[in-house]
């Protein structure tokens, strides 16, 4: 898949986990696990128990078939809980004691078809990074150049996100939003194909520097949300996450692999290179423009992003 894909086309991935579940035989069941590795990482399998309990079609995508990996029935969101979810079983032949399937291993089905969704998203992310790993030990943009500055946050509540940039021109603060569906879970690592719909349209025609609220080269596969957004967008970023994905912290400095992929600032937020800038470039600036507390723009597009879910809901 071509990156620039992302730049007109959001993807689905509830298309996918649909798919997979219309492929369960009448008298069978599976497991979350299963599902998530048939999308293509066992990390969506948490992903996969959200998914299947927003379904509004349960005609045809029958969730009350996936069970846990040894057995147990679990949960089901249904007025009746467990106690229907076990009545469908049953129905179907499986035999259930004490919450859960007997007949586990006879009944389970994972031999679904799939071209491993997931898999290709993160090759991908690999891929891009491969392309442009020279780029990224350098500055490519003139900060003193990019005199506006944005902000981008976005909350959710069930499917929808409520997505707010809020960003300076010609010397006012301007906000924007969007309310949208979602049709990608959060799944660690995959934020990008989450937040990256509300992003691209929140930041259309915007020419100056980004704050992204997530991370940036501080990923599994160095292209996180900031450093993606900012390369398909042409824009310079920086992520400033609240919290740390992995790594070791040393003198306020965050190490993986012997590498400095992020710095703590304002004692607990992680600051690490989005596009364009490099690390320290990114340091420097933020030390010279917000010297004593996390930017107050995040905060206005956090604080917005909160009310108008709240708004809605």
């Amino acid at each position: 898949m071509d990156p620039e894909y992302f730049m007109t086309e959001d993807y689905d991935l509830y298309r996918d986990y649909e798919n997979l579940m219309l492929q369960l035989p009448q008298d069978s069941i599976t497991t979350y696990g299963a599902i998530a590795r048939a999308l293509g990482d066992i990390k969506s399998a948490k992903a996969v128990g959200f998914m299947l309990s927003r379904n509004t079609d349960g005609e045809r995508i029958k969730c009350y078939k996936v069970v846990h990996s040894d057995g147990r029935v679990g949960k089901f969101t249904h007025p009746l809980g467990s106690e229907e979810k076990i009545r469908r079983l049953e129905k179907d032949g499986a035999i259930i004691e004490n919450g859960s399937v007997v007949n586990f291993r006879e009944k389970c089905y994972d031999d679904f078809k799939s071209d491993y969704p997931l898999k290709h998203l993160s090759d991908l992310q690999i891929q891009l990074f491969q392309n442009v790993i020279e780029k990224l030990n350098s500055d490519l943009y003139d900060l003193s150049e990019y005199e506006e500055i944005g902000a981008v946050d976005v909350s959710y509540y069930d499917q929808k996100g409520y997505g707010v940039f809020v960003y300076t021109s010609c010397g006012k603060i301007m906000t924007r939003n969007i309310v949208m569906e979602s049709r990608f879970p959060y799944i660690p690592g995959y934020l990008f194909f989450r937040e990256f719909p509300f992003i691209r349209r929140l930041v259309q025609d915007f020419k100056g520097l980004i704050l992204v609220d997530g991370n940036g080269m501080l990923h599994p596969r160095r292209m996180g949300l900031a450093t993606m957004s900012g390369k398909l967008m042409d824009l310079p970023t920086i992520g400033i996450a609240k919290s740390l994905m992995f790594g070791n912290i040393i003198d306020n400095t965050v190490i993986k692999d012997g590498h400095s992929i992020g710095r703590i600032m304002w004692k607990k937020y992680i600051v690490s290179q989005g596009w364009g800038i490099t690390l320290n470039r990114a340091v420097n600036f933020l030390g010279e423009k917000f010297p004593d507390d996390y930017p107050q723009i995040l905060k206005d597009a956090h604080r917005e992003s909160l009310k108008l879910c709240r708004a809605d809901r």
